[in-house]
C-alpha cells in the first residue's frame, strides 16, 4: 500500500456566496480547502470525494501534483447557498440546494496514513461506524459542522444534536468547532473567551484529545494540559469562507512535528492570509513564515 501524509474525506460543493453587496458562485467544499492547504504545505494527500457525473469536471479545481483523487459518482452534487448578513461574516444562513450520496466504509481507500481529516458539510454524510473505522487507521480530525448541521424540510441548514455524538467523540483526536457550534453542543455560552475555553474543556472531558476552536478574533487550542490562543491578523474578510477547514488542516499537519504553541501560531498566520483572498489557500509556506515574522513577533 502507498503511504500518504493525510487522507482527506468529504464532498465537493457548488457554493453560492451572498453578502449584502455581492454574490458569486464557485467550486467549494471543505475538502477543497483541505486539499490545497495540504498541497501548499508540501504534504502528500489522498482524497475521497463524490460528485455527479455532470459535475466531475470540478475535480480540476484540486491541485495537480502530489495528490491522489478517489472520485465516486453520486446521483447529485452538494450545493450550498451561504448568506452572510454581517460585516465580520461571523454569522451566516446556509441553505442546501443539492446533496451528494453518503460515504460508506467500503469506499475508504486502502492506503497507509496516520492522519485523516473528515471534511464534512452536512449531517448524515457518515455514521458512527465510519468514524470508528477511520480511528483504527490513524488520528482523526473532524469538523463539528459535518456532524450537527442538518438539512431541514425547507432546505435551510440548522444545528441538530447527532445521537451518536458522545460515543463518537472519544474516537476523534482533533475536534474543530466554531464558537456557535461549541455553544450548541455543550450548552455553554461562548460569547466570551472564558466561555469558549469552558466549552472546549467539556469536549475534552467527553473524550476529544485536542479541541480546536475558531472565532473571528482568535484560534483557541485546548487539551487536558494546555490552553493556548492566537489572534487572527487578517486585513480583510474577502476569503472568509473556508476559514475553519484551512485552519484545521494547517494545524494538524504542523502538529506532526511541532508543539501546540508553534502549530497554532503557524495555523493562525496561514488562515489569516487565506481570509484575505476568496477561494482555497494558494500561497507558499515562505509567505506564511514572513507573515509570522511581521505580525506575530
Amino acid at each position: 500500500m502507498i503511504t500518504y501524509d493525510i487522507l482527506c474525506i468529504g464532498h465537493m460543493s457548488i457554493d453560492i456566496i451572498r453578502t449584502p453587496d455581492s454574490e458569486r458562485t464557485e467550486t467549494g467544499g471543505a475538502i477543497l480547502h483541505a486539499a490545497w492547504t495540504a498541497h501548499k504545505l508540501g504534504a502528500k494527500s489522498c482524497i475521497l470525494t463524490k460528485t455527479s457525473q455532470k459535475e466531475k469536471w470540478r475535480l480540476s479545481e484540486f491541485p495537480d501534483k502530489n495528490i491522489k483523487i478517489n472520485w465516486i459518482e453520486s446521483q447529485k452534487t452538494t450545493s450550498i447557498l451561504n448568506e452572510y448578513s454581517t460585516i465580520d461574516k461571523e454569522k451566516r444562513k446556509c441553505t442546501n440546494l443539492g446533496r451528494a450520496d453518503s460515504f460508506s466504509i467500503h469506499e475508504i481507500p486502502e492506503i497507509k496514513t496516520n492522519l485523516i481529516i473528515y471534511n464534512g458539510l452536512i449531517a448524515g454524510e457518515i455514521n458512527l461506524t465510519f468514524i470508528q473505522k477511520l480511528a483504527s487507521i490513524g488520528k482523526v480530525a473532524v469538523d463539528a459542522q459535518g456532524l450537527i448541521r442538518k438539512v431541514m424540510p425547507t432546505g435551510e441548514m440548522q444545528f441538530q444534536i447527532w445521537g451518536d455524538l458522545r460515543e463518537a467523540l472519544p474516537k476523534i483526536y482533533y475536534f474543530k468547532v466554531d464558537a456557535a457550534e461549541a455553544e450548541f453542543i455543550t450548552g455553554i455560552s461562548t460569547s466570551t473567551r472564558e466561555g469558549r475555553i469552558n466549552a472546549a474543556k467539556l469536549l475534552i472531558k467527553w473524550g476529544v484529545a485536542e479541541c480546536i476552536v475558531s472565532h473571528n478574533q482568535e484560534l483557541l487550542i485546548v487539551t487536558n494540559d494546555i490552553i493556548h490562543s492566537v489572534a487572527f491578523k487578517n486585513r480583510s474578510l474577502e476569503g472568509r469562507t473556508g476559514r475553519g477547514d484551512t485552519c484545521t488542516t494547517s494545524y494538524i499537519l504542523e502538529r506532526r512535528s511541532k508543539s501546540i504553541i508553534e502549530s497554532a501560531k503557524f495555523a493562525a498566520a496561514l488562515t489569516s492570509l487565506k481570509m484575505e483572498t476568496p477561494g482555497p489557500f494558494k500561497k507558499s509556506r515562505k509567505e506564511v513564515e514572513e507573515f509570522v515574522k511581521e505580525f506575530y513577533r
